[in-house]
């Protein structure tokens, strides 16, 4: 069949190949996303200042109490000193020397655990530690949260549309190239169903071609993987100075979609036939 229609069958391979690596391009770029969005969000304190009134050694208590909620990961207990260093850092001035005496509250920040990294556990933490006795406020980056995962959302959403457009794209190539092919035997075909071969018996040729087709596809789109990680490697580690992540999954997911792509391409030019 690929001797008989060469052409067909070797695009619909690279078609199979080149939607592969699209997916594989879009699996990669999500799970190194993700870890960013992770590295970003570890870097969010959830702010807290206790009451101006309160005492240190009752701002201790409340800053150990407010550990044990459940999603804080660890914590810091900024004294009114910390404060006043913490503002002078950021303002290069010294606040006791502007207003004759440091004005600054006491407070605290934690950072979340991983799981609770999102804009409802966010909220729930938020109103947990509120509700102690002592607290003035809490602050945290909930729009910095909001917009990352709007951004999560839109990349899966755009991933998964050219994903879904490309396989159907593959998969119209490699039924074509089997009506190709079946057109081009016609001939066997009717003197096999005149000596009274199954359809069964005359289809699974055809839908072994179809899985040649998605596994040379597969191979195929597994080789460009290779070259892009090695270039992305060479080029995108040595600048951004950060490990990338290969998921372990590309792999055996190429080799899998390829056949189950050359399967269902095959099954559907085979359909309008028998």
């Amino acid at each position: 069949g690929f001797y008989r229609a060469k052409l067909p069958a070797v695009i619909s391979s690279i078609t199979i190949a080149i939607s592969l690596v699209i997916l594989s391009v879009a699996i990669f770029a999500y799970y190194n996303f993700i870890g960013f969005s992770q590295n970003i969000k570890s870097e969010f304190v959830m702010q807290t200042f206790f009451e101006e009134d309160i005492s240190i050694q009752d701002a201790k208590e409340l800053y150990t109490k407010i550990l044990f909620i459940d999603g804080i990961e660890e914590g810091e207990f900024i004294s009114k000193e910390t404060a006043s260093k913490i503002f002078k850092e950021y303002f290069d001035e010294n606040v006791e020397e502007m207003v004759g005496e440091n004005p600054l509250p006491m407070g605290a920040n934690y950072t979340i655990t991983e799981k609770f990294r999102d804009l409802e556990s966010a909220r729930l933490i938020q109103s947990k530690i509120k509700q102690h006795d002592g607290i003035d406020d809490v602050l945290f980056e909930r729009e910095t949260i909001r917009q990352i995962n709007n951004i999560i959302e839109i990349v899966l959403s755009i991933s998964f549309f050219i994903g879904i457009f490309i396989l159907w794209i593959s998969i119209v190539l490699v039924s074509n190239t089997i009506t190709l092919i079946i057109y081009s035997k016609q001939k066997s075909i009717e003197i096999l169903q005149l000596l009274g071969a199954t359809n069964s018996f005359i289809k699974f040729p055809f839908i072994l071609e179809g899985i040649f087709q998605g596994l040379l596809g597969s191979i195929l789109s597994i080789v460009i993987v290779y070259v892009l990680n090695s270039l992305q490697i060479y080029f995108l580690e040595s600048i951004m100075s950060k490990h990338m992540i290969v998921p372990s999954m590309i792999i055996p997911c190429n080799i899998i979609l390829g056949v189950l792509l050359g399967i269902i391409g095959s099954y559907r030019g085979l359909f309008n036939r028998f």
